[in-house]
């Protein structure tokens, strides 16, 4: 990378304040014995293309979108880039240096899917903005669900917004052996940890932060960083 010491990766949002992302990825670099900076910008929606376009022509080699500029992100994409998605949060060089952009938390979603296995998929709630997601999860099952519909399920979403999720009666599921796959969309379920507690394996809002920037930083860098050492900077972060 010409004119620069170190490779660069930028975090963009608005607001940016209060995002543990950098501090777990610098982290995370660091662990890798990778000597790279990464940037912290503040950029409303409005100015997302103006600093992508920028971003274009510098040696910046990735960048880490949040979900509060995703959709201007999205525009970008379509516009400079030829790619309709609906949801963006990743860009990285290819071999060209032309920028790539992915949605890594769905690629990410998709891997725990496939290695958990089983094909019976129910989701519980609605999904807002994402045909992504409601692809992967499909069409939403009566709720509260029946002890049938539950027991042959392999995975379950759970869904709703942050302040409605769903509605659950778990006092009526049956005890599970860690056969079948609670995939939490919302920022933490209050019934969540007593999913977890009856059997149920659960992917948790925690888990999808850390499997997107896992999922980053391999595309920048070409390795896989440790989960344990981002989700410990999360929580470092988060404590202080």
């Amino acid at each position: 990378m010409e004119g620069t010491t170190e490779p660069i990766v930028a975090v963009i949002g608005h607001p940016i304040a209060g995002n543990p992302s950098q501090f777990a990825l610098e982290r995370s670099l660091h662990e890798m014995n990778l000597d790279w900076r990464v940037l912290s910008l503040d950029v409303q929606p409005d100015d997302v293309a103006v600093a992508l376009e920028g971003f274009l022509v510098t040696g910046i080699v990735g960048v880490l979108i949040d979900p509060s500029v995703a959709a201007a992100a999205v525009a970008w994409c379509a516009e400079k880039l030829s790619l309709e998605a609906d949801h963006i949060d990743c860009l990285h060089r290819d071999d060209e240096k032309s920028f790539i952009a992915s949605d890594e938390r769905i690629l990410w979603l998709q891997e725990q899917l496939e290695e958990h296995g089983g094909e019976n998929r129910i989701r519980l709630g609605e999904i807002d903005g994402s045909s992504a997601l409601v692809e992967l999860a499909g069409d939403a099952a009566a709720t509260p669900p029946d002890i049938e519909t539950i027991n042959s399920a392999d995975q379950i979403f759970l869904a709703g917004s942050d302040d409605e999720p769903v509605d659950l009666d778990v006092d009526d599921w049956p005890e599970n052996d860690g056969k079948t796959l609670v995939i939490d969309l919302t920022d933490g379920h209050p019934q969540a940890a007593r999913l977890q507690e009856m059997g149920y394996r659960l992917l948790s809002a925690m888990d999808f932060r850390i499997g997107t920037l896992q999922r980053c930083l391999k595309s920048w860098t070409g390795e896989t960083p440790s989960s344990d050492v981002i989700h410990d900077a999360i929580e470092e972060y988060l404590a202080v």
